[in-house]
């Protein structure tokens, strides 16, 4: 593991860390972006936001957030920076995905600017990536784009979402269709957070690590599939530590390819048919759980165009579904025509024609086209489809 800088924190902490955190400190590191933004990594570190806020100068703090998360964690956060900043404002937003759409944005737009919002205002989004979306695209839109500072209280925004600085509304046919990046001033990941998040929340965000380790990493995929028997909420030593470990393995990815415009592409393996599958059911599963599905059916397209051995096939349904758990059966209402549909509005196409990120092998992506995408014929890709869901319908 390479280098961090440690920042102090006065917060105690009787947990255990390994080499890289101690106790009451945080470590310091790069999204590594063209616009990179500092991420603050640990455990109980609020006061680390609080001395960075210090040091920025703004008018006004709107402190966003959705109620559940409000009510466990973020009352007390926002009364401490309400404390040391009076002119700080709370604003409660919907949960989950439901933010992701145009109604609620203009909403927010519309709320900030009665509220007198300007330039030289800052916006603090605490909560899920929902919440970190919404956050995100009000702050690049609002004036041609204002500052904002971004705290997941989630495993997957911790360990994915705010890594690329991506912020996106969904339209009527697709996930993510309007947005834009923008960064915020720092991102706070604090682990604390992390306690009482559900396991299949945790769990749908351990998937995108799993998935960093099926396209570049083979070692990394290894060490998951070794030592992965589902983290414990309880186990916070665990939680910071393959929280860490994810990161990490992202920005491996993101320092070859910061605008995921080439070889970041990779990162999207599993999510053409996860993002087609999570958007037909209309927010009843979980991103992560529509990834999973994504990439099960990713690897078996990857061996029906000889890439991918079977036995490597059996590995991705071996740690998805034992490691992990995901054993649920393929969504009964959906079609392998109703997925087809979904994924030729794929936000991410560059034609009508339906192009993958694929398999050579675990650890390594396909990439006969030169942009890491691979076109696949329809009927070939409907041949896969067929065959996933009357196999895992039941």
């Amino acid at each position: 593991m390479q280098n961090y800088a440690y920042i102090e924190s006065n917060l105690e902490s009787n947990i255990y860390f390994n080499n890289n955190l101690v106790p009451g400190k945080g470590i310091e590191f790069s999204t590594e972006l063209d616009i990179p933004s500092p991420y603050y990594f640990g455990y109980k570190i609020e006061n680390i936001l609080l001395k960075n806020l210090e040091k920025i100068e703004f008018d006004k703090l709107f402190f966003l957030t959705e109620e559940s998360v409000f009510n466990i964690y973020g009352e007390s956060l926002y009364k401490k920076i309400k404390n040391k900043f009076p002119n700080t404002f709370l604003n409660i937003l919907l949960s989950g995905e439901q933010n992701k759409y145009f109604k609620n944005l203009e909403e927010l737009c519309e709320q900030l600017i009665e509220q007198n919002i300007s330039k030289k205002s800052v916006l603090i989004g605490f909560g899920g990536g929902g919440v970190g979306n919404l956050v995100g695209l009000t702050a690049g839109l609002i004036y041609r784009g204002i500052r904002f500072i971004e705290i997941p209280t989630t495993f997957t925004g911790q360990t994915d979402s705010t890594l690329s600085n991506k912020q996106a509304v969904n339209g009527k046919r697709g996930k993510n269709h309007f947005g834009l990046y923008h960064s915020p001033i720092f991102i706070i990941g604090d682990t604390y957070y992390l306690h009482t998040e559900p396991k299949n929340a945790r769990r749908a965000g351990i998937i995108e690590g799993i998935k960093n380790g099926l396209i570049s990493n083979e070692n990394f995929f290894t060490y998951l599939y070794e030592n992965l028997a589902f983290y414990n909420a309880e186990n916070a030593f665990k939680n910071n530590d393959l929280a860490l470990k994810i990161i990490q393995s992202k920005l491996e990815i993101l320092r070859k390819d910061p605008s995921e415009k080439h070889y970041g592409i990779i990162l999207e393996y599993g999510h053409t048919f996860g993002h087609a599958l999570e958007w037909l059911m209309k927010g009843k599963i979980l991103h992560g759980d529509a990834v999973s599905f994504g990439m099960r059916i990713a690897a078996e397209l990857s061996n029906e165009i000889g890439l991918l051995s079977k036995e490597e096939v059996i590995l991705h349904y071996d740690i998805i579904e034992n490691k992990l758990g995901y054993k649920d059966p393929f969504p009964a209402e959906i079609t392998s025509d109703m997925l087809l549909e979904a994924m030729i509005n794929d936000n991410k196409k560059t034609g009508r024609e339906l192009r993958f990120v694929l398999l050579e092998k675990i650890g390594k992506c396909y990439n006969p086209e030169g942009d890491y995408l691979v076109t696949i014929d329809l009927n070939i890709v409907k041949k896969v489809l067929d065959n996933y869901i009357l196999k895992n319908r039941i």
